[in-house]
């Protein structure tokens, strides 16, 4: 006889929340940084999703920025440019 051990696949939402960004308490007047990388729909993605922010907010403006090579992480010099003209930033990858 054989046995078999059957798994259990669930387990409960687990939210990591250390090292993460304070969430403002509104988009009304922000910055929204958009960075995509050079995958297929990315950049469409996040426009897509911008277009529903900006129906819902009074936003200031959407500052796009192509990372570069998807499987490579952006240059640090980049990043810190890029949050310094942004106040809420949205990442994407295609396909």
């Amino acid at each position: 006889m054989t046995t078999i051990t059957v798994l259990d696949p669930t387990s409960s939402p687990s939210i990591a929340t250390a090292g993460m960004a304070e969430r403002p308490d509104t988009l009304a007047g922000k910055r929204v940084g958009l960075m995509y990388n050079d995958k297929l729909n990315a950049a469409e993605l996040l426009d897509a999703i911008y277009d529903v922010l900006a129906d819902r907010f009074d936003l200031a403006a959407a500052h796009r920025v192509n990372k570069g090579n998807a499987s490579r992480p952006a240059d640090p010099d980049h990043l810190k440019t890029f949050a310094s003209e942004v106040d809420v930033a949205l990442l994407a990858n295609g396909d």
